[in-house]
């Protein structure tokens, strides 16, 4: 553990309703996964590092947010995060496996002015054949509505794959059309504290409002998949591109198994 840095291996309980919405609707929030004392010394470690990264980075998909990713291979401190035994088990409790092991983090900073994050689907980009690849988006201060916070939209999940496109003005008006035809629901979050966390299923359609304040949105993002996946289909430019950077070249058909991915919980019981 490195030095200062509170130790994360403590279990998180999630109460069995918790988990049951999060099969059901396809995302989830949980609160006080961390405290406001373990997430601020975190915060600073993330945020350092993040800044370092990105000082000479343009914003990503239209203007969105700043985004700095695999930082935890610069940083101890944020490594200690992202592999942490209390995330790793969440994710394996949601998702009922006995081992989950982490595809990639990335450090999301929408700052004042910065556009919507435009509806999409996180397994447009993610090159794994399961549909229990899923991500947690945690805030590093506290936010409010005003700021840009997480929309879902309601059982999309259940949808799977639906043909969309990348994070864009194309991709709004695609899933725009979508939820309009199908009449889904969508979720957005009035608010959320610094240490609580969202998780949502990879197919599930999401997105952030525009950040209107006068304040930077921190955020940090990890995302997990079972011990045991094979790469999937490497049909698309992001698809190819996140099994050369996040599986290290891993090939279609492939175990998932690259130290880089590392498992950061497992179990010896049976789900």
């Amino acid at each position: 553990m490195s030095d200062n840095l509170p130790n994360l291996d403590s279990e998180y309980v999630i109460p069995k309703e918790k988990i049951d919405y999060f099969w059901e609707n396809g995302f989830v929030v949980l609160k006080n996964v961390l405290s406001k004392e373990e997430i601020e010394i975190y915060r600073n470690e993330i945020k350092i590092t993040a800044n370092e990264r990105n000082k000479n980075n343009d914003k990503t998909f239209g203007g969105a947010f700043s985004q700095a990713t695999n930082i935890r291979f610069d940083s101890k401190g944020v490594e200690q995060f992202c592999l942490s035994k209390r995330l790793g088990k969440i994710a394996a409790d949601l998702t009922k496996v006995n081992a989950t092991r982490i595809f990639h983090e990335q450090a999301l900073f929408k700052s004042p002015g910065d556009t919507k994050t435009y509806w999409h689907q996180d397994q447009y980009f993610w090159p794994l054949d399961t549909n229990l690849h899923i991500g947690m988006w945690m805030p590093l201060t506290d936010l409010t509505k005003d700021m840009g916070l997480m929309r879902f939209v309601k059982k999309s999940h259940k949808i799977g794959e639906t043909k969309g496109v990348s994070i864009s003005y194309e991709s709004g008006s695609y899933y725009d059309d979508l939820i309009e035809k199908e009449k889904m629901e969508v979720f957005e979050l009035d608010a959320i504290e610094a240490g609580d966390c969202t998780f949502h299923f990879g197919w599930t359609i999401h997105g952030a409002g525009v950040n209107i304040s006068n304040k930077l949105r921190e955020a940090m993002v990890v995302t997990y998949f079972p011990d045991g996946t094979r790469v999937g289909k490497l049909d698309n430019e992001a698809r190819v591109h996140d099994a050369k950077v996040f599986l290290e070249g891993k090939k279609e058909g492939e175990i998932a198994n690259n130290s880089i991915n590392t498992i950061v919980y497992k179990n010896n019981g049976t789900y």
